[in-house]
């Protein structure tokens, strides 16, 4: 891979693979025998490479290549955590698996799009296992990246328990909701917060749990198909620190840092919007003309796949 002095990071491409490839491209990335690549450039992944879109399955092969090649790193999202959660206690019985998938609108897509060819299905459980070893937070190149939430407390406690990834002590841990690991990774992967509710709701919640701003400037603008987020109830991110990169938050306009060190890539590209990458040289400042974005084609987003959208 040799030495690597710019970091392309690359906000949630949601199953936009040929929107995917003209970024790499746009980006000066070539595909070789390996995969995508180009001499000292490693791309990064903020997370939700799957759902919503036309070709997850696609995406997910692409990303795993560069990652298992050395010419990309990644980072778990909410879509990939729902994934696991859903259906990784079936992943020892591939009929089982394949059938908790099929019961969310997004994941027959990829299901399908794996049944296809011949050994497919038993090559998306592999994937899903290659998947549970992806980390949940990066720090490299004098970068920090994560999916939604660069909440220092909750990545000290993770880093304490040893949890890392998605693996099976990481799932034990996350399944006893409402325990300081549970609150822990819904804040990095999901960026949300709970308040407790004075009784359980009908369905058995006993708190209330919303999409936060944590971020310093309130110049982002997110996409109306998207949550919008309230402001956190704790102080965002240190001045002092590296930057942070995420995504999770559909935004639209230009792409803007959203303080000085913080920057967000998700530009909404899993409605249609645009698909997000920044060239990230460790100790230069951050700036908008790092930014780099391709449009999805109007085609690839379908009016029903927005809709079903909301409800995940």
């Amino acid at each position: 891979m040799g030495s690597i002095t710019h970091y392309d990071i690359i906000g949630d491409v949601h199953g936009q693979f040929d929107t995917l490839v003209k970024l790499l491209m746009r980006l000066g990335y070539r595909e070789e025998s390996q995969g995508w690549s180009q001499p000292g450039h490693l791309a990064v992944f903020v997370g939700d490479l799957i759902d919503k879109g036309p070709a997850p399955g696609a995406v997910l092969r692409l990303v795993r290549q560069m990652v298992d090649a050395g010419q990309a790193l990644m980072v778990v999202g909410n879509h990939e955590l729902n994934w696991v959660r859903d259906t990784y206690q079936h992943q020892d019985n591939p009929r089982a698996f394949i059938q908790a998938m099929r019961q969310h609108h997004d994941r027959q897509r990829l299901v399908d799009e794996f049944a296809a060819e011949e050994d497919g299905l038993a090559l998306l459980l592999d994937h899903f296992k290659w998947l549970r070893t992806q980390p949940l937070y990066l720090e490299v190149g004098k970068c920090r990246v994560v999916h939604a939430w660069w909440h220092e407390t909750s990545i000290q406690h993770l880093k304490a328990a040893g949890i890392h990834c998605l693996d099976d002590h990481a799932m034990a841990a996350y399944q006893d909701t409402y325990s300081p690991t549970y609150f822990a990774i819904d804040r990095v992967v999901a960026g949300c917060e709970h308040a407790l509710r004075p009784y359980a709701s009908a369905t058995g919640f006993r708190t209330t749990r919303k999409r936060v701003r944590w971020w310093p400037n309130d110049v982002g603008l997110t996409h109306p198909m998207e949550l919008e987020p309230t402001l956190a109830r704790e102080n965002g991110y240190s001045t002092n620190a590296n930057p942070v990169f995420f995504g999770h938050y559909a935004m639209t306009g230009f792409p803007m840092r959203l303080g000085r060190n913080i920057a967000c890539l998700d530009y909404a590209a899993a409605y249609g919007g645009e698909l997000v990458a920044y060239r990230h040289s460790p100790g230069v400042a951050l700036a908008s003309k790092w930014f780099t974005s391709v449009s999805v084609a109007r085609s690839s987003t379908t009016t029903k796949t927005r809709h079903a959208a909301i409800a995940s």
